[in-house]
């Protein structure tokens, strides 16, 4: 299969989570936002049913796991499908992913503790499998795509670059106290990602406008 010209030149950032099963930042300073609402739904619901079947592995327990695994998949594609789209509307040729180690490890190496829910959900979902389906659908676009470090991300701001190790995100906000202002975590995480915080070299370009946004259900 010949692989066709990349879309342009702009570069896009993907950062998986939990709040927000995937958030992109642009360079064109634009960002979309993908909740999990139907997955974490899914996550919640086919578990209690398989575990009220009478045989774990018997025809209904079956036969739940197999639609489990359809809508998931179904959900993985239709998501990857649109966001490579979004790329190409954006004139994307290079997307940076954040390395999947990062989603289930903080910066210091230790696991992210999400809470009760969330940690079902961080266990349940399939995060390389979503990663290979992105990845897969890119190329075919001609768009690049690789991973990168999260390293220090939760702790840097985008905008000025500026590190606290004792910052927290409070209600899916990202505070800067050099700017006075706050913004989506999410997509203060996938920006960094695409200016790849942890390489000096590629971290030359400036950082995208975070009020510009918008939630894709």
């Amino acid at each position: 299969m010949e692989t066709p010209d990349a879309p342009g030149k702009e570069t896009a950032g993907v950062d998986l989570g939990i709040c927000h099963f995937a958030a992109v930042a642009y360079s064109t300073k634009q960002a979309d936002l993908y909740p999990g609402n139907r997955l974490n739904q899914d996550g919640y619901y086919f578990p209690k049913e398989i575990a009220n079947c009478d045989h774990s592995d018997g025809e209904e327990a079956t036969r739940l796991h197999a639609k489990w695994s359809e809508r998931r998949t179904h959900f993985f594609h239709n998501l990857a499908k649109h966001i490579v789209q979004r790329c190409a509307e954006e004139e994307v040729g290079r997307i940076n992913s954040g390395k999947l180690a990062g989603v289930r490890k903080d910066d210091n190496g230790n696991s992210k503790n999400w809470g009760k829910h969330g940690n079902l959900d961080l266990h349940g979902w399939a995060f390389d499998r979503f990663s290979n389906i992105l990845e897969y659908n890119a190329k075919v676009e001609g768009t690049g795509i690789m991973e990168v470090s999260e390293s220090n991300t939760s702790k840097t701001c985008c905008v000025c670059g500026r590190k606290d190790d004792n910052q927290r995100v409070e209600r899916g906000l990202y505070p800067c106290e050099e700017r006075n202002d706050a913004f989506n975590a999410d997509v203060n995480g996938a920006e960094k990602i695409r200016l790849d915080i942890n390489n000096t070299e590629s971290n030359s370009e400036s950082s995208a406008s975070l009020d510009e946004h918008r939630s894709t259900g």
